[in-house]
């Protein structure tokens, strides 16, 4: 199984990156943490930090590429990021009085879910290849699989970071580096309690943080779950239309407005 000492965690405020700042701290590791709220930033700081870990934190939104790239490097030169996770991430949808998604919204989506993503693991590439070692971990969803109406941006964002995962690991397999999509159902995070509708499988984030470490330490290129759903997600990709559809009806869901 493959370990990590040092390791980059963004969307850490809550939620899942929470969690899996949580799961990762030890003594011994150094955990950098990025978030976009500095209140609930060091809530998490503060969690790891009872487990033995070191924090190094900044409140930075992940679209800013520069602040991005000077927190990494500066994290790197002191304590070399063994593992990136690209956790950050936003969602819209269709609204609770039926109205269809804004999609003028898609292109912000895309800009944190999936640029910030990259604004992650651009920094951290070079450093990592020089050393022939680092694990690099985009979040995705089982929406890449299964896109749905009601969330065009949050799918198509989901699905590119699904691609970008797949791609690079082939890529960079031989240079000494790991990549891992990993493909969540429904957690139960701030996030997700903005959807209205069905939620089957809820997961904690605790236990998908879990999940997550444990795929990502045997070094599984898909970490997805839970498997019911990763299993129907998988077979409504070749179902013909009709059916296809009649089967996602009934997951449809609106958004709630996200609370400031």
């Amino acid at each position: 199984m493959l370990s990590a000492h040092s390791v980059a965690i963004t969307g850490a405020s809550s939620g899942l990156g929470r969690a899996l700042a949580v799961e990762y701290a030890a003594p011994g590791v150094v955990l950098h943490l990025l978030g976009r709220n500095p209140t609930r930033l060091e809530e998490t700081a503060g969690l790891a930090r009872q487990k033995g870990a070191e924090i190094r934190m900044a409140a930075i939104d992940v679209r800013d590429s520069t602040a991005m790239s000077n927190f990494l490097w500066d994290g790197d030169a002191s304590a070399p990021i063994d593992c990136l996770i690209a956790n950050a991430g936003i969602t819209h949808g269709s609204h609770p009085d039926g109205g269809l998604e804004d999609f003028a919204s898609i292109q912000g989506i895309m800009d944190v879910n999936f640029g910030g993503a990259l604004n992650s693991l651009l920094p951290l590439i070079g450093p990592m290849r020089q050393r022939r070692r680092g694990q690099i971990v985009l979040v995705s969803s089982l929406a890449a699989f299964a896109p749905q109406a009601d969330g065009v941006g949050y799918a198509a964002s989901k699905a590119a970071l699904f691609a970008l995962a797949m791609s690079l690991r082939d890529a960079l397999r031989h240079e000494g580096l790991s990549v891992h999509s990993i493909c969540p159902g429904y957690v139960d995070t701030p996030m997700s309690a903005r959807y209205l509708g069905w939620k089957p499988l809820l997961m904690s984030a605790e236990r998908a943080a879990r999940r997550i470490r444990a795929g990502v330490a045997r070094d599984k290129a898909v970490v997805a779950f839970p498997l019911p759903l990763y299993f129907a997600a998988r077979v409504q990709q070749i179902l013909p239309g009709p059916l296809r559809r009649i089967g996602m009806g009934c997951f449809r869901y609106k958004i709630s407005p996200e609370a400031e």
